[in-house]
């Protein structure tokens, strides 16, 4: 039995590729303004296509930014859980999530510097896109992994690390001399902050971001 090649119309790629384009020319231009600062005249002429295009791709500014952090929280929140399938030990969940995010900020520093700008209420402790960090604490109290002086604190405080370190290390005009060693510093302190003690959060953060600079899931 031979099944027989999918085809896809020329149109319909070429309109991939023009969305592609577009999406493509607003994250560098979000990543080094963000999104106030732009106008749809300048993501299409940074993407090189007509205005006109814009509007057969994306109804406003608004929705073309929900396209893009939508996009690359999928593809990050795939390779947590990838790197996390079967993993049960919430210091070790958590190591591979922050790693995951740190390492998508050095290998993927548009996209990542985008995402960073595109999330003004990534901070607030309720809001869905953080259920996984609150999951992964509140299953770290319950083991006895985890101290902390009130959940919510503690979601705030692991997710304003790990957004002021992705902000520096997708920093292209400061660049950090040794990102993964600084990756791996900032994961331990985020440990030691949920109360895990240095030796093992150093060991923790060690092998997270191991791990993942040797997977190849969120190469760019």
């Amino acid at each position: 039995f031979i099944s027989a090649a999918v085809v896809v119309p020329r149109q319909t790629r070429k309109r991939a590729r023009t969305r592609g384009e577009l999406v493509a020319a607003a994250q560098r231009l979000v990543a080094l303004r963000g999104l106030d600062a732009l106008s749809i005249d300048e993501i299409t002429e940074e993407a090189d296509v007509a205005k006109g295009t814009f509007y057969t791709h994306f109804q406003d500014k608004d929705d073309l930014a929900n396209a893009i952090s939508r996009q690359i929280r999928a593809d990050l929140e795939e390779a947590i859980e990838a790197l996390n399938l079967g993993v049960r030990d919430p210091t070790v969940r958590m190591a591979n999530g922050l790693s995951t995010i740190l390492h998508f900020a050095i290998t993927q520093p548009v996209r990542a510097r985008a995402l960073l700008r595109l999330l003004p209420g990534a901070v607030n402790p309720d809001t869905p896109i953080n259920d996984g960090i609150r999951g992964d604490i509140l299953a770290g109290i319950e083991a006895g992994a985890f101290h902390v002086a009130s959940v919510s604190a503690s979601v705030v405080a692991t997710i304003g690390i790990v957004m002021s370190a992705g902000m520096r290390l997708s920093d292209a005009g400061q660049p950090v001399g040794q990102p993964h060693r600084f990756a791996r510093d900032i994961i331990t302190t985020a440990l030691v902050a949920l109360g895990v003690k240095p030796v093992a959060a150093e060991r923790l953060s060690s092998a997270a971001i191991e791990a993942r600079r040797v997977d190849v899931s969120l190469a760019p």
